[in-house]
């Protein structure tokens, strides 16, 4: 009887395993998210941050911004660009998959190309004290861009903040 309990449990959990992994995998608007530096800050102190960007493209920049400020804020913390204690850089850079394709830009692309592009864009969040990282992370999303597409920024916004909320939860609230 214990054999076949066991396989049984052995099967439900294969099965359980198949489906965690194409829910992982599926190619929808998801973005990931990971912290890569947590807790050395003061963060009780922090009251106010700015923000600084880098290389993040023109047409993604306000929308980008506004989402962080609107996730950020969510913890308790305010932006103010002249008096902070904080400053936090998003920085933005992308890594073709195809090494074929390796030197072609994302956003500047002839529309009659006939490839689809993929690629793996990041945005990545760093903290600033003092010029010393006290919180870091990044969202990062994998994209399959064929001639002619275009960004959809009303799509974009609420998985851009969903996925900020997701990479700050860790991030103590004030």
């Amino acid at each position: 009887m214990s054999s076949i309990t066991s396989g049984f449990t052995k099967t439900l959990l294969g099965v359980f395993f198949i489906a965690t992994l194409a829910a992982c995998t599926s190619t929808g608007h998801q973005i990931g998210h990971n912290v890569t530096v947590c807790c050395p800050g003061k963060y009780a102190s922090y009251q106010a941050y700015r923000v600084e960007t880098q290389n993040i493209p023109e047409f993604l920049s306000d929308y980008v911004i506004d989402e962080f400020d609107a996730a950020f804020q969510e913890k308790g913390i305010v932006r103010n660009d002249r008096l902070n204690d904080i400053v936090v850089k998003l920085s933005y850079q992308h890594v073709n998959l195809n090494a074929e394709q390796e030197d072609v830009d994302p956003f500047d692309r002839r529309t009659g190309e006939g490839f689809t592009l993929r690629y793996i864009a990041t945005i990545t969040v760093e903290m600033l004290e003092d010029d010393d990282v006290v919180w870091a992370g990044q969202i990062h999303r994998i994209h399959n861009v064929t001639p002619g597409e275009y960004m959809h920024e009303d799509n974009a916004r609420p998985e851009f903040r969903n996925a900020f909320r997701e990479l700050l939860a860790s991030y103590p609230n004030l």
